[in-house]
């Protein structure tokens, strides 16, 4: 019978315990001071953010005092020149207006309602007894010189009478948009006044004559 003898030194298990609990700690060291770091980081951003924040308000509020602690002189007179402005040429009598649109009307044209304001636009509403008298108007305000950004946004169909009504043919509106140049209305206007100035002075001179 043979005998298997092994007279080799056996190796001893190497252990690993010890090496894997040092490289855990490692990891978590090293894991725990980049967390420190990003937020330490993000601490420091905020900051500065907060300060350049802060020497933006007292900034704003240095300059605010400065405007409050100015002479209001200069601004009140650039009011007081805007509103002066704005007050005479805002003033405007509608009649010279109205009476020249009633002017370029068709024979059976009527203005039923028109709205001005400030901005120059005057909006009418205008009733033609054919479709084709809105194209007339609107030839005529195109040909003068008084009137600008003209449109005809629409044309309606109104019935006139009851139903029951026989041969009554129904009536058209037109929804016009214009601007108008003020300062000829109000030349037009002087030119007027300045005309009944004349009769007025006439007339009292031709009575002063007549009692002499």
């Amino acid at each position: 019978m043979l005998v298997d003898i092994d007279l080799l030194p056996k190796k001893k298990s190497r252990n690993i315990t010890t090496p894997l609990v040092y490289g855990i700690c490692a990891f978590f060291l090293l894991f725990v001071a980049i967390i420190l770091f990003t937020f330490s980081n993000m601490i420091n951003n905020d900051v500065k953010t907060a300060q350049q924040d802060l020497e933006i308000v007292q900034q704003l509020r240095i300059a605010k005092e400065t405007s409050m602690n100015r002479p209001q002189n200069s601004s009140s007179a650039k009011r007081l020149e805007d509103t002066v402005a704005w007050a005479e040429e805002y003033p405007l009598e509608m009649v010279p207006v109205m009476q020249d649109l009633i002017r370029l009307l068709p024979e059976r044209g009527f203005i039923q309602s028109f709205t001005y304001d400030e901005t120059g636009l005057l909006n009418l509403s205008v009733q033609f007894d054919e479709s084709r008298d809105a194209a007339y108007f609107l030839y005529h305000l195109n040909e003068s010189s008084l009137y600008h950004s003209i449109d005809l946004s629409s044309i309606s169909t109104v019935e006139v009478g009851e139903e029951e009504t026989v041969g009554v043919l129904p009536r058209y509106i037109g929804q016009y948009t214009l601007g108008f140049d003020r300062h000829a209305f109000q030349t037009v206007e002087e030119e007027l006044e300045d005309e009944v100035e004349e009769e007025n002075d006439t007339v009292t001179e031709e009575e002063e004559d007549e009692e002499l």
